[in-house]
């Protein structure tokens, strides 16, 4: 069991990273901006499919692993979304402590990390993580309805 939640976890920050990377690439693409120009914009574009494909994904993934496919899906979901909002915020807030890139004069955390890594952080998306969670429920959970004939 441990096994299949570790696979999961490794499923669900694999495809964390690579949505990540290709809505920013996407976004370079369609825009003709870098990512961290238009807070909101930006935020929108790669907070959106952050929240749902990958949890979409590891919802897949415990529908095919786990025998008990609901707890399977709790248990995949609940702690990358913890603790990537919870790492995210640490490693900004270690960040602003050390002098940031300079310029500090009455920067946030949260002004800090939208500004300068992830536009799409806001308290929005940290709450949202709900959102997350439920995906990957729902996705776990969902049983192909099978056509039976009458005999």
């Amino acid at each position: 069991m441990v096994g299949k939640i570790i696979g999961g976890w490794m499923v669900i920050t694999f495809s964390y990273f690579l949505t990540m990377y290709a809505m920013f690439t996407l976004y370079w693409i369609i825009f003709k901006e870098p990512i961290d120009h238009n807070w909101d914009k930006s935020g929108t574009f790669a907070g959106i499919p952050l929240l749902i494909i990958p949890y979409f994904i590891a919802g897949i993934y415990s529908n095919l692993v786990f025998v008990n496919k609901r707890a399977g899906a709790l248990w995949i979901s609940i702690i990358p979304v913890i603790c990537e909002r919870l790492l995210i915020y640490l490693i900004g807030y270690l960040l602003v402590l050390a002098g940031g890139d300079g310029s500090m004069n009455g920067i946030t955390t949260m002004m800090f990390i939208r500004g300068e890594a992830a536009p799409y952080y806001t308290y929005t998306y940290i709450i949202c993580g709900v959102i997350s969670i439920l995906i990957c429920f729902i996705v776990a959970s969902y049983k192909p309805k099978v056509n039976r004939l009458l005999h």
